[in-house]
């Protein structure tokens, strides 16, 4: 097996397991919710991204605004997942609270 192939399928597997996982955020209320369809869909887009793939990065949907949250090592990496957002969602506003280690 190649290393590409391996990558790949490492990438994969990541994906599927965050996907079938999901996430429990807190709504306020002090009920856990699940994330929204949105939130898993953005996630893969950043697994997607070869220079995001390793990130510990979460993302939250909040009153229509997408909260990323989580430690990249590089500037470039945090703006990237911010754009990478932009990019990719409907919602208008992305408050980055992404921590550069």
């Amino acid at each position: 097996m190649s290393l590409t192939t391996m990558k790949a399928e490492a990438r994969f597997l990541v994906l599927w397991l965050t996907l079938v996982s999901g996430c429990s955020v807190f709504d306020g209320s002090g009920m856990a919710t699940q994330d929204t369809a949105e939130a898993v869909r953005l996630k893969a887009v950043l697994l997607e991204a070869d220079d995001l793939a390793g990130s510990a990065i979460d993302i939250t949907i909040v009153e229509g605004e997408i909260l990323l949250e989580g430690f990249v090592e590089t500037t470039t990496q945090r703006q990237r997942a911010e754009d990478l957002m932009r990019e990719n969602s409907k919602l208008d506003g992305v408050n980055n609270q992404i921590v550069v280690k």
